[in-house]
């Protein structure tokens, strides 16, 4: 049968998939540059034509163009999302400091979004390809969404990723499995707010008293945000980024803050910003200004999200392969689909290590068995 076929398949095509990755490494893609990003787009659409994928290029201002693409002859069952994105955090210049390269003796292949998450779109690509040489037609349509905005929050893209979602019966997002190869049933919530305080500016030697210090009481705010972490509920709260003062002489007028927030659940993320926004400074003289707020709701291990890792549970002990599944502190777009109550997977792209750092890599035999997992998903093959 195909599933069986799938597998040898897969681990066959290893230099074509490695071709492939390291044509998309190598168009580097930071979310903040339009530019490079839309170069990084007519590649990705350069690629879906040539595989028969019907492509809609949906222009962005501020971020790259947004990428909507339809498998042909497909059935008319259940419609399946995939989600991707193909901006990345590193900088341009950043293949100079840390180039593509393939370690045969670890399996490994480096490089900047290798795993977050140029791996991912490649092995959807190949995914699609491989159904289509094992004479496999998806009993459902399937749509392939890429974005260019994940990395700094999808405020672009998130509309239309919900209304994706909306027309589609699961979401399957490839972005990469945790560090042990687990797939994410869930992901907290992240919130991220930026506290502006205003003090009264004094010289710090000769009148300090007529001073009131932003500086101050931002570090109690941080201090205070310490103090809304809850393990138990896995919620996190984190000052990460602090800024204040003028000259090493005046007490400081402007000091900001910045402030990580993660949750498992809704009513956590409403119980910290509303402790955030009571806060009151010690010093009446210095205000607070709190802005922003959750921007990626929980995506919660529901039933139906457990449902659809079960599904893959039973392709992969087909192959006598284990597949565990997690929740994880890291945001993705599934968290708005999942939200949504649409059925979500995470995890189905790159195994590797190294996300947002230096070492960012692939496991290429392992990935290549994740890609011959979502090919199974997306051709509706199931064991005997």
């Amino acid at each position: 049968m195909s599933l069986d076929r799938l597998l040898p398949l897969a681990r066959e095509r290893r230099p074509v998939f490695l071709e492939l990755l390291r044509r998309f490494v190598e168009v580097e893609s930071p979310s903040a540059d339009e530019a490079a990003c839309d170069r990084m787009a007519d590649l990705l659409v350069a690629a879906l034509a040539a595989d028969g994928w019907r492509v809609e290029r949906d222009a962005r201002s501020g971020v790259g163009d947004l990428l909507a693409a339809a498998l042909p002859d497909t059935g008319d069952g259940p419609a399946t999302l995939v989600l991707a994105h193909y901006d990345t955090v590193w900088p341009l210049g950043t293949l100079s400091e840390m180039p593509w390269r393939v370690d045969d003796a670890e399996d490994r292949a480096y490089g900047p979004g290798t795993l977050d998450m140029k791996a991912g779109i490649a092995g959807t690509l190949l995914a699609a390809r491989w159904l289509r040489e094992l004479g496999v037609r998806p009993p459902g349509p399937v749509t392939l969404l890429v974005t260019s905005d994940e990395e700094v929050g999808s405020a672009a893209s998130r509309e239309r990723i919900e209304a994706e979602a909306r027309r589609h019966d699961r979401v399957l997002v490839v972005e990469g499995a945790r560090d042990d190869g687990a797939l994410k049933v869930g992901r907290k919530g992240v919130a991220d707010y930026h506290l502006e305080f205003a003090g009264v500016p004094a010289h710090a030697g000769n009148h300090p008293d007529d001073g009131a210090s932003a500086l101050v009481e931002l570090a109690h705010m941080a201090l205070f945000v310490r103090t809304l972490d809850d393990r138990d509920a896995g919620t996190t709260a984190h000052p990460t980024v602090a800024r204040a003062g003028s000259a090493v002489n005046v007490i400081s007028e402007h000091a900001r803050l910045d402030v990580d927030v993660r949750v498992l659940r809704l009513e956590e993320a409403e119980r910290v910003d509303g402790a955030l926004r009571r806060w009151r400074p010690r010093d009446p003289r210095v205000t607070v200004a709190v802005r922003g707020g959750l921007n990626r709701p929980p995506m919660e291990p529901t039933d139906a999200n457990l449902a659809l890792f079960d599904e893959a549970r039973r392709v992969a002990a087909g192959w006598d392969l284990p597949l565990a599944s997690a929740v994880v502190g890291g945001g993705s777009d599934g968290n708005f689909t999942s939200a949504l109550g649409v059925p979500t997977l995470d995890g189905l792209g790159a195994c590797g290590a190294g996300a947002h750092a230096r070492h960012e890599h692939v496991h290429v035999g392992d990935t290549l068995v994740r890609v011959a997992l979502l090919a199974a998903l997306l051709g509706g093959l199931a064991p005997t």
